[in-house]
């Protein structure tokens, strides 16, 4: 469980809280969005507006009939005991000093902007790679994609033509923690609504073991639900002809935490279907 710290004026850091407790203080308007909250991972204090997903803050909403927190108490103000207060007019503002500021503030941020895309544009593009092969039914391995219009190496087309029903398990296993991670994540904090691909899609690029690899990888796409509350269609990909762009359906409940996944066999051919699917 991550351990959450928030900046609160008047009283500095507090925490370690989890996330439904930072959920809970939103709600209850301690914190805000311009709260700086920090855990551990982090380089830096950010405003909780930057960390909305990951604290699931999307369909959360402040409680409207509570006080908002209380402004921290100005310093009071001393007079002075040398006679009466002349007015006075105030200084001509430093135009010199907030250019120099402004400028700062501008080569910080490219700063911070290159480092995170450092950091998520090489997972971001995985994704698409593997997106695009998914499409083309062509291998897309970590670190062996071919050029687009080329034939991937033989070693790749290898591991495409060859059905192993272990790795087509680990592969619907790793889709199964995907949905399992997506519903506890979203469904509740979008109003019981269904996760859809952005949300799969927004925890691809998180976590990028959930794109699978060279030993096999899936795409997953919004079903109409039926036996479930959620219902989903799961594609696998680089695990032989015998199921390539082939389909389970995925039925899927939620109470609290616990998320149940019934799996019903949509196009694979018998003999070639993951553990515990069952034939329709």
């Amino acid at each position: 469980m991550t351990d959450w710290y928030y900046h609160e004026p008047g009283q500095g850091r507090v925490g370690p809280l989890s996330a439904d407790e930072m959920r809970q203080r939103y709600r209850q308007r301690r914190i805000a969005r311009d709260t700086l909250a920090w855990h551990e991972g982090l380089r830096e204090w950010q405003p909780v507006e930057r960390l909305i997903e990951e604290l699931g803050l999307s369909g959360v909403q402040p409680d409207a009939s509570l006080p908002p927190p209380v402004p921290p108490r100005p310093a009071a103000a001393t007079a002075s005991h040398a006679g009466p207060m002349r007015a006075t007019a105030p200084p001509p503002p430093n135009r010199t000093g907030c250019i120099i500021i402004a400028i700062v503030l501008g080569v910080v941020g490219l700063f911070l902007l290159g480092i995170l895309a450092a950091v998520a544009l090489p997972a971001y593009q995985q994704y698409v790679e593997r997106s695009k092969a998914a499409r083309t039914g062509q291998a897309a391995p970590q670190g062996q994609t071919a050029p687009q219009g080329q034939t991937p190496p033989p070693s790749v087309q290898q591991k495409v033509a060859t059905f192993d029903a272990e790795r087509l398990a680990d592969t619907d296993a790793l889709a199964r923690e995907l949905v399992t991670v997506a519903m506890r994540e979203f469904y509740v904090a979008n109003g019981n609504t269904c996760p859809d691909t952005f949300e799969f899609e927004t925890l691809q690029v998180r976590h990028s073991r959930y794109q699978g690899n060279e030993d096999g990888w899936f795409g997953i796409e919004p079903a109409a639900p039926g036996g479930g509350q959620c219902a989903y269609a799961v594609r696998f990909f680089g695990l032989g002809p015998e199921v390539l762009d082939k389909t389970l359906r995925y039925e899927v409940n939620i109470s609290g935490d616990e998320v149940a996944i019934v799996c019903r066999n949509q196009s694979l051919p018998s003999g070639h279907l993951p553990p515990h699917c069952h034939v329709i």
